[in-house]
C-alpha cells in the first residue's frame, strides 16, 4: 500500500501499537472514544513528523500531539480553536501550522520560540467572517524562517513597535503575505520584506488617517512581488466613498493584480495598464470610477484574463491591437455598461466571453460577438 510506502498511519484507532519508523499521522475519526490511549507515555518515543485533522474534533481532545517533539507538520484547520493553542510552542521542530479560530484571537508572544515555523495559516478558506481577526505580536519580527502567512484578517506590528521587545531582524525568507489590515509600507517595511511574492491587504477607512500616511507609491518598489490584491472598505464594510489619492505605483515584475474599492478615475489606468508582465487583471466594486474607459496603444501586451466587477463604467473604447494576448473576459454586474466593443470579438486569442447581470444592449452586443 502507498500508506505503507510512505509510512503513513491512517487510523488513529491503532497508533498505539505502531512500530517507530511512523512519520505521518491522518486523524479521521472523532477522539473522544481515543483521548485514554492517546495519552500512552511511548509516544514521546516516537517520530511523528506530521499530523492532520480530517474531523472536526474538539480542542480538548488535541494536547497529546504535544508529546510529538519531532513534530514538523500540525494541519489542525478542522478544529475550532478559541484561543491559540500555546503548549505547541515548546514543539520547535515545526515547520507548518494551520489552525481555525472561532473569535477573535491574540497570538502569545511565545510564538517566536518556534524558531523553525516557515507557514503560519489561519482561518484561510474557512468558516470566513470579517470578525475573525488575528492580533500578532511583535516577536513576529524574531522569526526569521517565516516564508507563508496567511489570515483570514490580521492586524501586524510596526516594525519599530516591536524594537521595544527587543531585536528584530528582517524578514529575507518571507514570500507570501495574506490579508494584513492598515499596513503601512514604508521604505524601513520594504527593507524588512525584501522578497516577498505575494501580497493581499485590506484597507478601513476611519476618516481621520490621510491616505498617503500608508506610503502606496512604494508598492513599486516591490521588487519580486509578482500577486497583488488590494481592497478598500470604510468601517461599515461598504465602499469607500472619497478616492485614493494618484500616488499608487506598482513594480513591473507584478503578473496578477487585483483592485477593489480604490474608486481611481480611469484616466489613470497607464499605471496598471504599462506592467509588461501582467497576466491577470481583476477590477472590483468601483475599483475604477467613471463613464469612459479610453485605452492607449501599447498597454496590456500579456494580459490573459480580465474580471470587471460592478463597476459604473459606461463606455468602453478598445479594439483588437489593446488586447493581443487576452484569452478570457469576465464581466458582471456591469449595469451602465451600454454594449461590448465590437473589437474585443476580433482579438485571435480570445477562447471566453463570460457575463452575468449586464444591461440588455450589452447582452445584446454580446450575442453578436459570440455569433460570429
Amino acid at each position: 500500500m502507498k500508506a505503507e510506502e510512505e509510512k503513513f498511519n491512517l487510523d488513529v484507532e491503532y497508533l498505539p501499537e505502531v512500530h517507530d519508523n511512523l512519520r505521518q499521522v491522518s486523524i479521521l475519526t472523532d477522539l473522544k472514544n481515543q483521548i485514554p490511549r492517546l495519552e500512552l507515555t511511548h509516544y514521546r518515543d516516537l517520530r511523528i513528523r506530521s499530523v492532520t485533522f480530517f474531523f472536526r474534533n474538539s480542542p480538548n481532545d488535541v494536547h497529546f500531539i504535544t508529546n510529538f517533539w519531532l513534530l514538523r507538520v500540525l494541519d489542525a484547520l478542522t478544529i475550532r480553536f478559541e484561543e491559540f493553542p500555546v503548549k505547541i510552542v515548546e514543539l520547535v521542530n515545526l515547520r507548518y501550522i494551520a489552525l481555525t479560530y472561532w473569535m477573535k484571537h491574540r497570538f502569545p508572544a511565545s510564538v517566536d520560540k518556534l524558531c523553525n515555523l516557515e507557514t503560519l495559516i489561519v482561518n484561510v478558506e474557512k468558516f470566513r467572517s470579517i470578525f475573525n481577526t488575528s492580533f500578532l505580536p511583535p516577536e513576529i519580527w524574531k522569526m526569521s524562517r517565516l516564508r507563508h502567512l496567511l489570515f483570514v484578517r490580521s492586524y501586524m506590528p510596526y516594525p519599530t513597535d516591536a524594537l521595544k521587545g527587543g531585536s528584530i531582524v528582517p524578514l529575507e525568507n518571507l514570500q507570501t503575505l495574506s490579508n494584513v489590515i492598515n499596513f503601512k509600507w514604508t521604505k524601513e517595511v520594504l527593507e524588512m520584506m525584501p522578497n516577498l511574492k505575494k501580497l493581499v491587504i485590506s484597507y478601513e477607512h476611519d476618516g481621520r488617517t490621510e491616505w498617503s500616511s500608508y506610503c502606496f507609491d512604494n508598492f513599486v518598489h516591490m521588487h519580486q512581488l509578482e500577486v497583488l490584491k488590494c481592497i478598500f472598505f470604510d468601517k461599515c464594510y461598504i465602499k469607500y466613498h472619497d478616492p485614493l489619492p494618484l500616488n499608487f505605483a506598482f513594480p513591473q515584475k507584478l503578473k496578477r493584480l487585483t483592485l477593489s474599492g480604490c474608486r481611481i478615475s480611469w484616466k489613470n489606468m497607464p499605471v496598471v495598464g504599462s506592467l509588461s508582465n501582467l497576466e491577470v487583471l481583476k477590477l472590483k466594486f468601483h475599483a475604477f470610477e467613471g463613464p469612459v474607459w479610453k485605452l492607449n496603444d501599447g498597454e496590456f501586451r500579456r494580459l490573459k484574463l480580465l474580471l470587471i466587477h460592478m463597476i459604473d463604467l459606461e463606455h468602453w473604447k478598445v479594439d483588437k491591437t489593446h488586447f493581443p494576448s487576452l484569452q478570457r473576459l469576465s464581466l458582471r454586474y456591469c449595469y451602465n455598461l451600454v454594449e461590448i466593443p465590437s473589437g474585443i470579438g476580433k482579438i485571435p486569442t480570445l477562447e471566453e466571453i463570460e457575463f452575468c447581470e449586464c444591461s440588455t444592449s450589452f447582452v445584446t452586443s454580446a450575442q453578436v460577438i459570440q455569433a460570429h
